[in-house]
């Protein structure tokens, strides 16, 4: 008997769990950051960027491009699939803000073409 209690205490809080996770990822959107406002402050910080890729050097493993609003900022994209970006695409960059031979860039973890 103590076993079915158990059991059921369990599944209601599992789902009530897994909806509640549903509903607050889905309201938890970020919000845009302007490249300007990068700085060294927002080390390992999730960001999303959105503006005009300005160059493009495409490698099997990695994708580097600059994209730019007012100024430049450098995004890198460990590729496990083919991407395929030009120079004037525009597009959002959701990652995480990284330093390189210092300087900043944005370690990119999803990209989207914006028409």
């Amino acid at each position: 008997m103590k076993e079915k209690i158990l059991l059921r205490t369990a599944l209601i809080v599992s789902i009530v769990g897994v909806t509640l996770l549903f509903f607050i990822s889905d309201f938890s959107e970020l919000g845009e950051t302007g490249i300007e406002e990068i700085t060294i402050d927002d080390l390992d910080k999730n960001v999303k960027v959105i503006g005009a890729v300005t160059k493009v050097i495409d490698t099997d493993k990695v994708l580097i491009m600059d994209i730019a609003q007012q100024e430049e900022f450098k995004v890198v994209v460990f590729k496990d699939k083919n991407i395929s970006l030009k120079r004037g695409d525009y597009i959002e960059v959701l990652g995480t803000v990284e330093e390189y031979e210092g300087e900043l860039e944005i370690i990119g973890d999803r990209i989207r073409l914006i028409d």
